[in-house]
Order: structure tokens, then sequence, then C-alpha cells
């Protein structure tokens, strides 16, 4: 009966993840933005999939075309060596995922020419300033087993580009947020002392 269960478990998991659900959770992102394009990846590249994945899980439409866009400067893996065998062979790696982006908005403006007539152009807005992302794994590695140990560097990078993603839907929200807060307000202390410097000023 423990088998069956554990079974029953293990292929559930399975499907779960075959599915692309995870347990993470999901960022709404549809009050903060509705609409974006992607800029510096393709669409159809892995990252690009990803992105779009994510985006449209947090309930954000990804469009060809978009006065709101992602722009991606970095999507890089690295690999660096953190110990040797006895022969002298590395048997242990770092694995480092960077990932940088910014998110802007074009917006229409005017330009008055010399000749006194006003052109139409667009502007550009940020929203949120260059961020970096950073994520990290290491493993161990066996030269006697190359082909799974290819396979495992392939599953750690998939891995840590879901985690990324994760962080992109976070940083989105958090900043998207916090730029739609409205200012602080004084308080009646910090007002009666304000209005005390005018009136000395005047």
């Amino acid at each position: 009966m423990k088998k069956i269960k554990l079974t029953f478990v293990i292929v559930v998991s399975f499907l779960i993840v075959s599915c692309g659900f995870h347990l993470r959770g999901n960022q709404d992102l549809s009050n903060v933005l509705p609409e974006v394009s992607l800029q510096g990846t393709s669409k159809h590249s892995e990252l690009g999939r990803e992105l779009t994945r994510t985006l449209t899980a947090a309930k954000v439409n990804v469009f060809d075309s978009s006065a709101t866009i992602l722009k991606v400067t970095n999507d890089t893996f690295s690999k660096r060596v953190l110990s040797l065998d006895s022969a002298g062979r590395a048997n242990q790696y770092e694995l480092s995922y960077n990932l940088s982006f910014s998110l802007f908005k074009t917006v229409p403006g005017q330009k008055v020419a010399k000749n006194g007539e006003k052109e139409k152009l667009l502007q550009l807005v940020d929203l949120i300033p260059a961020q970096n992302i950073t994520v990290k794994r290491e493993y161990l590695f066996d030269a006697n087993l190359v082909l799974a140990e290819a396979d495992e560097e392939r599953r750690f990078k998939a891995d840590m580009l879901q985690e990324a993603m994760l962080q992109v839907t976070r940083r989105l929200n958090f900043s998207l947020k916090s730029r739609k807060k409205p200012a602080p307000k004084k308080n009646l202390e910090q007002q009666l002392k304000a209005n005390e410097v005018e009136s000395k000023n005047k």
C-alpha cells in the first residue's frame, strides 16, 4: 500500500512539473503591468520563451509591439572550477547565470523644428532602471560519467533560469508598486515647523 501511495505521489509530481506548474507561486502583475513587449531577446529563444511564459502566468500580455518594453541587456552562463582531484582534473564546478534587464515606456512628445513647426517624436521614460540578477549553483563532476554530468548541467541551467524568472517578476512587482505609492504626508509637527520657517522668511 505504501509503495502504491509513493508511486502515485511521484507520478503526480512529474505531471505537475511537466505542465509547467510551479509550487513557488506566480505573481499577479496585471494591475501594474498590463502589457509589455520584449527587446534584446527573441520570443523564440530559450530566455524569450521563459520570459513569455512567466509574464503570461503573471497575467501580463506579451505583445510583439507595446509602449512598455522590457529590455534584456545581458543573458549569460559561465562556469568555473572550484576544486581538482588528485590527478589534477576538475571535480567540482560553479555555474553562474547573469541576467540584466530594464523596463521603460515610450510616450509621445513634441519637438520644435527650426522653421517653427512642431515635430512628433517618442520619448523614453524609465520605469525600472537596470537590474542585475545572478543565480549560482555548485555541483560535483565525475570525469568517468561525462554524458550523465552533461545532462545534470542542463538541468541545473534550466532550474537557474526559472529561479531568475521568479526574481524578475518579484522585482517588477515591487518596483512598479513602489512607483504608484503616494508621497508620505508630513505629520502635524513637521507641518507646523515648515509654516514657522516660511513665516520667518517673509
